[in-house]
């Protein structure tokens, strides 16, 4: 995989987006001014939580299949094209979306159909060969293997959280770096599962670049306006807590708390995610046995931002407890938090790659990164201490680290 490193630094106020459709898909478009890249990127609403029994990595595979294979009307492969005008590109399978974004340096303008286009192909079945099969479960091979090794908490807690809230397959299994239904795979399986998932879904495409949206909209012959109603993957699946001894050995033995902190009904949801990232933070810094955070990988990521997580190397017992309360907190602390959660967003923002695929996956969950930003900017101490009363209030399912790694038979 590879990622963009072609970074743009901008005020967020400076940024604009507009959002419509592009046929039966959602479309949004967001300006950096002076940007000197274009960034795409498409989220298919798939990811490893849609697996059945018998197809664990299948959406790993797919996403894979997708990125190499796919062609366009000539003949050429998407990912060639990319890289001949000097682009980058990545693909990541995440539980509930796969997103696939690439950066090159900016076309002209009357360019960009030709290029929304190749994005949106691997959205599209790829022609899939044995040939092809195989090469990739190579390099999946290859992929986890330096994954699981190379640190030594190997994957924990992200890969089993979910395991902790609920009993659904989707949810429990381990799409990752559980290697054995992908050594199965057949063309056919594949497909099917291509057929049950990606064919029946609505992605999202994003674009960024130094265009004013609107008229990006009207070049690619997009529709304005769009549905935001949120796609909350995780909505009639949960049946948690449960205490979990997960699926993965790690050098070190560790434990993690997992909760899911539902937002609340009294204020909007940008407001109350932009409380929770602050008070996150803020728990950071008054404890530092216990790293916490929003999501599997972060707050911006889908349906899952609203799990909370506290995971830190424990031989003795489970991970301390998120703070109860303010009391005695310093100020200070506070307003450093809101920084570093403003810091964390603008990061995502100065990208035209990552604000591409902020811009797809907020698209297709029903979220708005940007009105967050703006409510994080607001949060005061009552906001917090809500945020926390929360979390004191909400159940707490325990997940441990498998078999010391050290302890595996090479």
């Amino acid at each position: 995989m590879t990622t963009s490193q072609i970074m743009t630094p901008i005020a967020a106020t400076e940024l604009s987006v507009s959002r419509g459709t592009i046929g039966r898909n959602k479309l949004s478009v967001g300006r950096i001014p002076g940007a000197r890249t274009l960034g795409v990127t498409v989220v298919v609403p798939v990811g490893t939580a849609h697996e059945q029994p018998g197809e664990a990595g299948f959406a790993h595979l797919t996403e894979h299949l997708a990125h190499q294979s796919v062609r366009d009307q000539f003949g050429h492969l998407v990912e060639g094209c990319i890289l001949a005008v000097g682009g980058l590109s990545n693909a990541q399978t995440y539980p509930f979306h796969t997103e696939f974004s690439f950066a090159i340096p900016a076309p002209a303008r009357q360019d960009l159909v030709h290029w929304i286009d190749l994005a949106r192909r691997r959205a599209t079945s790829p022609p899939i060969t044995p040939v092809d099969l195989d090469r990739e479960k190579a390099v999946i091979r290859q992929e986890v293997a330096l994954r699981m090794s190379s640190s030594p908490v190997a994957g924990f807690p992200w890969i089993d959280a979910l395991s902790a809230l609920s009993s659904d397959h989707g949810l429990r299994h381990n799409g990752f770096s559980d290697l054995t239904d992908l050594e199965a795979a057949s063309v056919d399986g594949v497909e099917q599962f291509w057929d049950r998932t990606y064919r029946r879904s609505h992605h999202s495409v994003a674009v960024v670049g130094p265009w004013e949206p609107h008229d990006v909209i009207d070049a690619v012959g997009g529709a304005a306006g769009a549905d935001d109603t949120e796609d909350d993957g995780m909505v009639g699946v949960l049946d948690g807590p449960h205490d979990v001894h997960g699926s993965v050995a790690t050098l070190i033995p560790m434990h993690a708390s997992v909760q899911y902190v539902a937002g609340s009904s009294s204020i909007n949801r940008e407001a109350t995610d932009a409380a929770a990232i602050v008070a996150v933070e803020w728990a950071n810094l008054v404890q530092n046995r216990t790293h916490w955070q929003l999501g599997l990988f972060g707050p911006t990521m889908g349906p899952d931002r609203n799990i909370l997580i506290g995971s830190g190397p424990s031989a003795g017992g489970p991970v301390a407890r998120f703070p109860r309360d303010l009391a005695g907190a310093d100020r200070r602390l506070l307003d450093r938090a809101v920084a570093k959660a403003l810091d964390g967003i603008d990061k995502t923002l100065s990208s035209t790659a990552t604000f591409s695929a902020l811009l797809a996956r907020d698209t297709v969950f029903g979220l708005d990164t940007l009105e967050r930003r703006r409510n994080v900017e607001l949060v005061s101490a009552p906001d917090v201490e809500a945020y926390l009363h929360r979390v004191a209030h909400t159940p707490v399912a325990m997940l441990r680290s498998a078999v010391h790694r050290a302890e595996v038979p090479a």
